[in-house]
């Protein structure tokens, strides 16, 4: 277990440095990157279009999308590096003696990394606008694990398909850019017309990001709806990713 502990930790380091470098200012566009975003969504939403989120807690539309944003961004990054880490480390594959899961789990903590960066930004901006609701916090306890259960559980489904299915990349692109407009990041659930908030409320997502909205902006731990089954998604997923990827990963050295 120390062995693969100090192997995970390699990984990410190697995926987080990776995406930087080259570059003249390195690990500081992790910085930059998503201040950048939230100075533009200020400008866009809230001073150009002057758009108010209806029925939130905060008077910011940028604020309000930012706070939705931070779950998404991080699942949708996570899933689809996942889709070719087994494909893009098949030396690793082949030579190594070890579980190849690690390189999924690898791909979703890096960016659960770059989403910690982003919500350290975001709690600045909080403070800035004094709308941090410091009571509220604790219910990331609760957010990110879910979270990493939803990433991780999607991202050993596709990683396992996408070997023998190398389309499987180019389709994720597709439903994510559905599953974002099916999910309420960049307009309130409330105005929802009453039938498809229904479906929405299916929608694994809605309650996620429900919860990081309400960590952030809700000012006291209070569950929003759809959490149990937002629990229970994350653990069956998990599961079933964990089930799929061991009964194909025998035939990943021959179809990779």
């Amino acid at each position: 277990m120390r062995r693969y502990f100090f192997l995970l930790r390699e990984l990410v380091k190697r995926d987080f440095q990776g995406r930087y470098a080259g570059s003249a200012l390195g690990f500081v566009w992790s910085l930059v990157q998503p201040l950048w975003m939230l100075v533009l969504f200020t400008f866009v939403f809230s001073t150009v279009m002057k758009i108010t989120p209806v029925g939130t807690r905060t008077g910011h539309f940028a604020i309000f999308l930012f706070g939705g944003l931070l779950p998404w961004t991080a699942l949708h990054e996570g899933v689809l590096r996942s889709a070719t880490a087994i494909t893009d480390n098949a030396g690793l594959v082949k030579k190594l003696r070890f579980p190849a899961e690690i390189l999924v789990l690898s791909a979703v903590l890096a960016a659960l990394v770059h989403e910690a960066i982003a919500a350290a930004i975001f709690i600045g901006a909080l403070v800035w606008v004094g709308e941090l609701s410091w009571g509220g916090l604790p219910l990331l306890l609760i957010a990110v694990p879910l979270q990493i259960g939803l990433t991780l559980g999607l991202g050993l489904v596709v990683a396992a398909l996408h070997v023998f299915f190398r389309d499987t990349a180019q389709l994720l692109g597709m439903v994510f850019n559905v599953w974002f407009y099916l999910t309420p990041i960049v307009y309130p659930l409330a105005i929802v017309p009453e039938p498809y908030r229904t479906w929405l409320a299916l929608n694994p997502l809605t309650a996620l990001v429900g919860l990081y909205r309400q960590a952030f902006l809700g000012g006291s731990i209070e569950m929003v709806a759809g959490a149990l089954p937002l629990a229970l998604m994350a653990a069956v997923l998990t599961s079933f990713g964990f089930w799929l990827f061991g009964r194909l990963k025998p035939a990943f050295v021959d179809e990779i």
